[in-house]
């Protein structure tokens, strides 16, 4: 890794923390506004375009840091109805909660889901409701491939190495940014389970990410 990039992106992180105050403006600056950019760089190979949303029945894992960022763009940057926001959400996360309960310890569930076809809760007649504000493993998840083969459980399309050194960044980054506010947040899981449980306890509303808060 180069380290005058790095050294870019750690600065990046410093001036978010200065001028933002929630969860999502932090990581957009930090993270989501420069991956932006790296995409727009690759995008020339890249097969998936807007109302292509084969992937969007697959497992989305994601740091607890961006599910937070999710419910705070939902609430605070969109004009969606709350209740029935918490509503799809919480209604996703429990079916997703009994289907991982049957698959303890069995392999590949990511492809047993994504046969059953239960779209993501942000889907809106294939597109997606909260492109700006969605995590990382969606923003990474890219086919040079015919979109057709997406359609396939098992995934086996040809991808950019770029982005793959990319998400390696990012992850890094995203952990340096959790463990600045709570190292509890860096903790991986399924997205729409974490919303629900952060909405269902109310933890969602810590409004100032600063350091040492």
């Amino acid at each position: 890794m180069d380290d005058d990039l790095f050294s870019m992106f750690e600065k990046r992180i410093d001036e978010a923390f200065e001028q933002y105050d929630s969860y999502f403006p932090l990581l957009h600056y930090a993270l989501y506004a420069p991956l932006q950019g790296i995409l727009a760089e690759a995008g020339g190979g890249i097969s998936c375009k807007k109302g292509c949303s084969r992937c969007c029945s697959r497992i989305v894992v994601a740091s607890r840091l961006e599910a937070l960022a999710l419910i705070d763009y939902i609430y605070a940057f969109t004009d969606f109805d709350r209740e029935g926001a918490n509503v799809q959400i919480a209604e996703h996360a429990a079916l997703l909660r009994g289907f991982l309960d049957e698959r303890s310890g069995a392999g590949d569930g990511d492809a047993v889901w994504f046969e059953k076809n239960i779209p993501c809760p942000f889907l809106r007649g294939d597109i997606c409701s909260v492109y700006e504000g969605r995590p990382l493993s969606c923003r990474l998840y890219h086919s040079l491939d015919d979109p057709e083969l997406c359609a396939r459980p098992v995934r086996g399309v040809a991808e950019l190495p770029l982005l793959s050194d990319a998400e390696k960044l990012f992850r890094i980054l995203a952990r340096k940014i959790s463990a600045r506010i709570d190292p509890s947040l860096e903790v991986n899981g399924v997205l729409t389970i974490m919303m629900d449980e952060f909405i269902e306890s109310g933890a969602f509303k810590k409004e100032d990410p600063s350091p040492g808060q």
